[in-house]
């Protein structure tokens, strides 16, 4: 079967320049407000404009190929004789050298040969530029048609219709139910072939016109307009015609909900469905952040919703996009969105990747690029090997208040996991000089860890050393015992001194809260996971969440929970990072986890937690593994062997499509 295809990377760096440059700030100018461009905080790569790729092959009869290309400054040069675009050639039998060349300024070259053994795919290689020769093309499964364009992504399209028009302030407001992101649709008759659109995640952002974030400047033309992608649930028309209608063409990629989970808790199945919901919106070229703000592709936050997605919709190639987005193009200068631990992030969901999918051919392709932002990382490492920020990184690590003046420990610790998770991507890829490296360098960073950050005074890692603070925040303490970097007994000591004690700032972000959760499922403390699904996540949908909000503080009131970054309503109210609990009640209340890539081995150790009935299926490369489990018995049927079921410590060996019925009582 034919694929467009191209350099590796380019399809992912072109859209990527699109998909970053689109943002856009609501700003009062000339006493009016305007949608005025907003630039985003890191280098924004452009592909390759010209490169050439190829293929050789020996046949035993003779065979027809087409050659398409989207330029015009394009050729197939076959056994060193040249063709235009569109030229159908016949190869006779016997030993072919083929390759595709081409330029696109502004974009990228994409070739399709239709034909048999030379079908346009992966098996061609990179050719030139002569720094990247042998690499596999780049192709998608979304492009297959002679017919397709690669410069447009492909989307799918929904009309929808406001569930409620109010008429307030001299103006009409349209609500559409729940938070929704497409391209807006006016029509009717106005005073003004002009339209100034006020929209808002929150029925008080599109109504204060004075703050909202969001503005849509429309001119009609012909009574008709329509937007460029936005994001809202509220739009707010002021001074506007009874006779304006809006619409909204609802863009979305059409993942399928693969995973599912219900219990006998409603609130916590609410919860999942807006989840799931949330990660629907956010699921477009790659993961993003959110559709309001940043509407752009963070690697921490994309860190998380790879995990989601393997729970849910178990699409490959939407992973496979973020992580080429993320990389970039060659030199590589900065930390990945100029944050030191998205850095990290990256190499460490590299393996992850391959752990849940098995896609060797990816891992392969990728990691002369995970070697090239090693190599960066270590030249901004001190002595010991422990990393210490440069002057232009940004340590994130999360919204909270740390002692970072010097090396920090919870920056030590994600190190040392992309260093654990590099020795493994080196020994799959046959690179044993790595892979040894590698691991010296995590088991040295895991002893530096233990001997320089514990402070037995405090029970606790502490932040930094330098400064003798000996300053306790929960994050460092938290990957302790998610990667399981200390002793048990200190783990005992952390969970006493650092996760139960209400004098250490408590994390008020779903994305850390996402690392203490998983941390404290690890050891079986299932309760403590629940609890916070019911308080923090529920207090979101009890403040009437449609999707899930970039932070929560249930001690503010009103719209105070919609400021963020100094900004009235800065704070995303559909942010990804959210969507956890998909991850963590498919993880730990399902209880199925790959062992070994790919599923090849796999364990199912289900726990009721809280709940009194569970019941779900978790997507694997083979199909789904359902589990059901009641006071009284467990269920599992599987669509492929290796697994294990593990019930008090009991093991079960699962055989495919077999169910696996266990009593418990």
């Amino acid at each position: 079967m034919s694929h467009w295809i191209w350099f590796p990377g380019s399809f992912e760096l072109y859209h990527s320049m699109l998909l970053h440059n689109r943002r856009t700030r609501a700003r009062s100018y000339n006493g009016e407000l305007s949608s005025v461009y907003y630039f985003p905080f890191w280098r924004i790569d452009a592909p390759f404009p010209s490169c050439a790729l190829g293929k050789s092959a020996t046949i035993d009869a003779d065979e027809e190929i087409e050659f398409l290309a989207n330029t015009p400054d394009a050729c197939i040069v076959i056994d060193d004789r040249t063709y235009p675009v569109g030229a159908k050639v016949t190869l006779e039998r016997g030993k072919h050298d083929i390759e595709v060349r081409g330029f696109k300024a502004g974009s990228f070259p994409a070739f399709y040969v239709k034909g048999k053994t030379f079908a346009s795919d992966r098996s061609w290689v990179v050719v030139r530029p002569h720094d990247k020769v042998g690499r596999h093309a780049g192709q998608s499964e979304l492009y297959t048609s002679p017919q397709d364009k690669v410069e447009i992504f492909k989307f799918s399209y929904k009309r929808l219709k406001p569930v409620s028009v109010e008429s307030v302030n001299g103006g009409r407001l349209f609500d559409f139910g729940k938070e929704v992101f497409g391209l807006l649709n006016v029509n009717g008759d106005t005073l003004s072939d002009k339209l100034l659109i006020c929209l808002g995640e929150s029925r008080e952002e599109a109504l204060d016109t004075a703050h909202t974030e969001v503005v849509v400047n429309a001119i009609l033309s012909g009574g008709n307009f329509k937007s460029k992608s936005v994001a809202l649930r509220y739009a707010f028309i002021p001074n506007c015609s009874p006779l304006v209608d809006i619409s909204l063409d609802f863009e979305y990629l059409p993942l399928e909900n693969k995973g599912s989970f219900r219990c006998d808790n409603s609130l916590i199945n609410q919860l999942w469905d807006v989840c799931a919901y949330t990660m629907l919106l956010n699921s477009r070229e790659a993961f993003f952040d959110g559709i309001k703000r940043d509407r752009w592709v963070w690697s921490g936050d994309a860190y998380q919703s790879y995990f989601v997605n393997y729970y849910l919709a178990y699409d490959k190639e939407i992973v496979k996009r973020t992580i080429r987005m993320l990389r970039g193009a060659d030199p590589v200068t900065k930390h990945i969105n100029t944050i030191t631990d998205y850095t990290f992030y990256w190499i460490i969901s590299i393996w992850e990747y391959y752990l849940f999918t098995g896609d060797i051919d990816f891992v392969r392709d990728i990691y002369p690029d995970v070697i090239d932002y090693v190599s960066f990382v270590e030249g901004r490492l001190d002595e010991d090997g422990a990393f210490e920020r440069k002057a232009d990184d940004w340590v994130f690590m999360d919204w909270s208040t740390f002692d970072s003046n010097g090396p920090m420990c919870a920056e030590q610790m994600v190190l040392a996991r992309a260093y654990e998770c590099l020795s493994s991507l080196a020994r799959v890829n046959g690179d044993a000089d790595t892979e040894k490296r590698a691991f010296d360098h995590f088991t040295c960073l895991k002893s530096l860890i233990n001997e320089r950050y514990w402070c037995e005074e405090k029970g606790a890692f502490i932040d930094c050393c330098k400064s003798g603070k000996k300053n306790v925040t929960r994050h460092a303490n938290i990957f302790a015992i998610l990667f399981d970097y200390t002793s048990k007994e200190r783990q005992d000591s952390i969970i006493k001194n650092v996760i139960y004690n209400k004098e250490i700032t408590p994390i008020t972000t779903p994305y850390f809260e996402f690392y203490e959760l998983e941390a404290m499922c690890r050891i079986g403390n299932f309760k403590y996971m629940t609890d916070m699904l019911d308080s923090y996540w529920g207090g979101m949908l009890r403040l009437g969440a449609t999707t899930i909000w970039e932070e929560f503080d249930p001690t503010k009131k009103g719209i105070e929970h919609y400021e963020m970054y100094g900004g009235r309503y800065e704070k995303s109210l559909c942010h990804a990072w959210g969507a956890s609990p998909i991850y963590l009640l498919g993880r730990y209340a399902l209880g199925v986890s790959p062992t070994k890539p790919g599923y090849e081995e796999y364990t199912v150790k289900p726990s009721l937690m809280s709940f009194k009935h569970i019941e779900g299926d978790v997507p694997t490369p083979y199909g789904n593994i359902h589990v059901e489990m009641t006071e009284d018995h467990v269920s599992v049927i599987s669509p492929l062997d290796g697994g294990t079921l593990v019930i008090n410590d009991t093991s079960y060996p699962i055989f495919k499509n077999k169910e696996l019925k266990v009593q418990l009582k």
